[in-house]
């Protein structure tokens, strides 16, 4: 079933060591796709390939990419594990809803994508901005702090545990929304800068806030392929009739 199967986004990771943990715990528990975002380190990695034991080929074939926005092109879906930002305003589960979610395939989607920001400071607003739901492991408040490779290995026992046992109960699946990221990005650009033209984000110095705001918005619509087409159309249109107005 592909979409148990998803690809692990490992972004700023700092330490060659988490990265081959990772993938090490990805071959426990049966996954397999490992993208690499602006890695702080030189890659191949000796050190990473040294600790990732028998999970060699996961690190031979991880895909390396300069931005997350890249990565995202051709996946529907998207989780962030992130600690508590309530600041975002981006709706945010629990590692045991994005695992039910994942493995129910409410939205019928084929490519998910499970992305992990850097040991240091995380994934930041922007990134967070381009997936589609954040998630957070439930932790002692004494100490919340998670090392990322411990991170994804809670995340991939979680799914590897939960598969058999939800997946017996996913009939009557929702109707398809299997919009590849790359399209919902372009509408973001369509319309931030249309917006920008307009004057819209004023003042300047709260854009990238207003910016974010906007695409959280759309995201939690779950917008279908012909919605999003749609709204470019609309898009398209406005901007017509104000050049005819102007002529």
């Amino acid at each position: 079933m592909s979409h148990l199967k998803p690809t692990i986004i490992l972004v700023d990771t700092q330490l060659a060591e988490n990265i081959g943990l990772a993938a090490r715990a990805m071959y426990n528990f049966g996954l397999v796709d490992l993208f690499l975002v602006r890695p702080k380190i030189e890659w191949p990695s000796e050190k990473a390939a040294a600790v990732s034991v028998d999970a060699l080929p996961i690190i031979n074939n991880a895909k390396y990419f300069d931005s997350l926005r890249e990565a995202l092109v051709g996946i529907q879906y998207s989780y962030a594990f992130t600690a508590r930002r309530r600041e975002m305003d981006k709706r945010e589960i629990s590692n045991e809803e994005a695992i039910k979610k994942i493995v129910l395939n409410e939205n019928q989607n084929t490519n998910i994508a499970i992305v992990f920001g850097g040991e240091q400071s995380g994934l930041t607003n922007d990134d967070l901005s381009l997936v589609s739901e954040c998630v957070s492991i439930e932790t002692d408040n004494l100490f919340s702090s998670l090392n990322l490779s411990h991170a994804v290995t809670v995340f991939c026992h979680s799914l590897f545990a939960a598969k058999d046992s939800l997946a017996t109960i996913s009939a009557g699946k929702k109707e398809a929304r299997t919009v590849d990221h790359s399209k919902l990005h372009h509408f973001f650009d369509h319309l931030e800068r249309e917006l920008d033209i307009r004057g819209f984000f004023e003042p300047v110095e709260k854009k990238p806030s207003m910016v974010i705001k906007l695409r959280n918005i759309f995201h939690r619509a779950e917008l279908s392929d012909r919605e999003i087409a749609s709204l470019r159309g609309v898009l398209t249109s406005l901007t017509k009739y104000k050049e005819k107005q102007e002529d």
